[in-house]
Parts: structure tokens; sequence; C-alpha cells
């Protein structure tokens, strides 16, 4: 939809994924650093532990590399990378929370300046006062926290704003305050998890053995209240989910964990894998702390790390094919202007067509660029190519105007005959770099063709599941629905695969037919 298009083979929304989970894995860890500075400080004055002491104030040094040099770097990094992947999605955040961005910009000017403050002032200031800075240091950040939560989980449940526009209703939205408690634990959790990496490196001793356990601690409480505030946020997202999908006539949150969005089960798999992992480590630094090293430093933030990936991917992907959930896709087309996109057609809405192109596969590249590209790629983050090399123009120029029956949550692309024969032609000769054989392996044979024909928009035992269908079919019943297929609903296209691929379907349906197939075998 914008010219200049911006191609990265791997795919925009990786390099989105790798920028943005980093910064916000450091994020966090700036709000509970914070904490965990000030009130660890606050316990070697107590003591009057000089060894403690001198352990905060290296972490100091830490915290204020980490945060303001790596994080600063990478908040720019989204910023440019999300202008130039989405301009329309920062335009519309821009517009909407133009004063929610003020906030957080006054109350991160202040995170700065506290922490120069803070490390600078370590020998210049009485004890009372640099705690002083501190406690200033770390309730900017929170507020930080704050203001950035309400953007952030508005563009996956914007709730009432849909009808009213209103700042405070989008940003006070359904998902706001589990996800606000949520993102606490973790910041907790982030805080224990740097400084325990750190204390690993320290001499042997009482003051390594307190501030290990101390650390400890804060990974596993950080995260027990993640994991239990995590029921919440997902009641919350259900429903608040569901009452827009109902609308729009898309997959609730139940549908899309069993099987209409194939890549969120395996992201929240990943995200509970992570959070159990790191808790389960933290008990080795509380029952153990002699014991602990720096390759238990380095595994506890990598589980750490995994949960963050995995929570941050399944909020991503949750709202997709959106930007904002039932207001904006990412193409950058507005929910509102889809009627007058369906009259126009999808050429005439085009901002960019090369007016050079002067054949089919040449106009498909640019309808490709601005239709496809946002959310696909060829061979790497949904590729394409495994399916384009498998399927004749014409089995593509016949999914074209099904898209938003897929499973997957697509958008419809509205488009002439022309249109359609262009993308197609460009598609297909994309395919045709391709692998186009099948697995030596029977099985995996079969599951291929399965993806191929009918998982595009199928599950056997989860969403739009086939098993009960197909149970008891005999061959000839399979062959005869195979053939068939088109004529049971408008929405279903005809089978189009040649022999090889229809056989290696075959194969699999039977087994999905037989009443002894193992249960569950797909979701």
């Amino acid at each position: 939809m914008n010219y200049p298009v911006w191609e990265l083979a791997m795919g925009a929304g990786v390099l989105m994924a790798l920028v943005s989970v980093l910064h916000v894995f450091v994020s966090h860890f700036a709000v509970g650093g914070g904490l965990w500075l000030v009130l660890t400080e606050a316990r070697a004055d107590r003591r009057g532990d000089a060894d403690l002491r001198a352990h905060v104030k290296a972490q100091s040094k830490v915290f204020l590399l980490v945060t303001l040099v790596f994080g600063a770097i990478t908040g720019v990094g989204i910023w440019s990378t999300a202008a130039l992947i989405s301009p329309h999605g920062i335009m519309a955040l821009i517009r909407a929370y133009v004063w929610g961005w003020a906030m957080e910009w006054v109350f991160f000017v202040v995170e700065i300046a506290a922490a120069l403050v803070y490390w600078y002032g370590w020998e210049k200031l009485d004890a009372r006062t640099h705690r002083i800075v501190g406690w200033i240091y770390f309730i900017a950040a929170f507020m930080s926290l704050v203001i950035i939560n309400g953007i952030v989980t508005f563009m996956l449940t914007p709730g009432g704003w849909l009808e009213t526009k209103e700042f405070w209703t989008g940003f006070f939205n359904p998902t706001y305050w589990p996800s606000l408690v949520l993102r606490t634990g973790a910041s907790l959790a982030m805080a224990g998890l740097f400084t325990l990496l750190t204390a690993s490196f320290l001499k042997k001793g009482a003051t390594r053995t307190w501030a290990t356990r101390w650390s400890g601690g804060w990974v596993l409480a950080g995260f027990g209240i993640t994991l239990l505030t995590s029921f919440w946020y997902d009641a919350a997202l259900a429903g608040a989910m569901d009452a827009v999908a109902g609308t729009l006539g898309l997959p609730g949150w139940n549908e899309l964990t069993t099987g209409a969005l194939p890549v969120l089960p395996q992201v929240l798999w990943y995200f509970k894998l992570g959070l159990v992992a790191a808790m389960a480590l933290s008990l080795w630094p509380l029952l153990a702390p002699s014991l602990w090293n720096p390759a238990g430093g380095v595994l506890i933030f990598l589980a750490g790390l995994l949960a963050f990936f995995g929570g941050e991917w399944a909020r991503e992907a949750a709202r997709k094919p959106f930007t904002i959930y039932g207001y904006m896709y990412s193409t950058g087309v507005l929910l509102a202007d889809e009627p007058a996109l369906a009259e126009t057609g999808v050429e005439a809405s085009t901002r960019w067509l090369n007016p050079a192109s002067d054949t089919p596969e040449a106009r498909g590249k640019d309808l490709f660029r601005a239709w496809c590209q946002p959310c696909h790629t060829m061979d790497s983050y949904n590729g394409l190519r495994p399916f384009l090399a498998r399927w004749s123009e014409e089995q593509t120029a016949e999914m074209l105007p099904r898209l938003q029956h897929m499973r997957a949550q697509m958008p419809g692309w509205p488009a002439g005959d022309r249109a359609v024969a262009d993308l197609a032609a460009y598609l297909r000769g994309e395919g045709a770099k391709g692998d186009a054989s099948f697995p030596a392996d029977p099985d995996a044979a079969g599951r291929l063709a399965w993806d191929l024909h009918c998982g595009l928009c199928h599950t056997v035992d989860g969403y739009r599941e086939l098993r009960s269908s197909l149970e008891g079919m005999d061959r000839g019943e399979l062959e005869e629905l195979v053939d068939g297929v088109a004529d049971l609903m408008e929405e279903m296209p005809p089978y189009l695969g040649d022999d090889v691929a229809r056989e290696h379907l075959l194969n699999y349906l039977e087994t999905v037919a037989t009443p002894a197939a193992t249960e569950g075998s797909e979701s």
C-alpha cells in the first residue's frame, strides 16, 4: 500500500520481533531493576554492609549501560522499524494517543535524569538523598510502563474505542489491568534474572550468598505473579476478542488456540515453558546459593527470554491480520473502507503500480508487495513457496478470492479477474523456483498433501475439525468427496492437485477416517 516498498527476505515482521522483544525484555528490567537497586541499597545501609553496598553500586553501572544505552537504541529501533513496516499503523497510534506518547516521553526524561544522578551520586550524595533519587527513578519508570501498557493492550483489545474513539476508553481497555499486573510481575522477575547473572561472578562469601538468594526470590515471586495473572489476562482477552470477533465473523479466542491460528498454540507453549523453567531454576539459588554459577545465570536468563519471546509473539499473533484489532488490517486498510474497496477493486486502491509493468507477472509482483508482503515472505516467516511450488496457477487463482475463509484469519481480497490472474501468474512463477516433490516417507507425504489442500481451512480435531465427518468412510467414498468437494459449498475451492498429490491426500484421509486412528494427531 505504500511507496517506497521495504522488502526483507526474512520478513519485516521477524525483524520487528527481534528488535521489539529484546527492547521489551530490557525495558521490564528497567522497571524492576530500579526497585531492586533502591531496596537492596536500603538493606545495605541498614546493616552497614559495605560489601553489599559495593555490589549494588557495581550493579547500578550494569543497569545504566543496559537500560539507558541498549534500551534507548532498541527503543528508537522499534519506532524506525515500525514506521517502515506499517506507516499507517504508526499514524493511527499517534493520532489516537499523541498525548499518551507525550506523557510517556516526560516520564522517560525523568528516568534518564534520575538514573544518571543515581550513578554519579554514589559518592556525592548522602545515603538518604541517594535513595530518594532511586525512588524517583523507579516511580518514573513504572509510570512509563503504566502508559505504554495502555497503548500496547489497545492494539489487541480496543474494546469500546471502536465505537467511541475516546482516548480513555481505548486506554483502559478490557485487558489493561490484568496486563499491567502481569507486566509488573515480569518486571520484578527481570530484576532477578539480570542480578542473578551478575551475582554469579561475585567472590564467594556472605554477600554473594545473600544476594543470590535475594535475586532468586525476585524471579520466583515475579514470574509467580505473571503465571497467576495470566489466567486473569486470558479470561479478559477471550471476552474482549470474542465480542469483536462475533460481530466480524472471525474466530474467537478459543478457536484461535485450537487451530484457527496455527502458530498461536506453539508460541503459547514457548511462553509457558520459559515461565516454568525460569521458576524451577530459581529454586537453585534459593536452596543452594553456594553452588550458583555463571552457567546457571545464563540458563535462567535464557528461560526468561523464552517466556518473553513466547508471550510477546502470542500477543502479536493473536491480533493478526490486524494492526489494530477490528479497526485496521496489516495492509493499512481500515475495516470501514472495506465496502468501498470491494466496489473499486484492489488495483484502484494500490498506491504504487509500476506503469511500465507490461506482463501479468510484473503487475502481480506489485500486487504481492502491496497486499501479501505485509504478512508473508516466499521462503522465511509465513513462507508461501512450499505451497506455491506444489500448486498450479489455476489452483492459486481459485484460492485468492477465498482468502477470508481460510482458518488463519486472512482478510478478503476483492480483486477483479485481471488482478487475480496477474497475482496468480507471479505466484506461480515464484513457486516454480521451489521444490515440488513430496517426501519419500508416506506419512510425511500424506501430511504435506493435507496441509496443501485441506489444512488451509480445516484441522483434524480442532478448529473446523473433519474427523467426525470422515470417520467410517472407505477409499471410494473419500475419492468421491475429494473430486466433488467444490459442490459442498460456494466457499470450497475444487480439488486441482495432480494425481501424485491426490494419492498422498487420500492415503492421509484414510488414516483419519479409520476409527482406530490416534486421537489428537493434528491440531
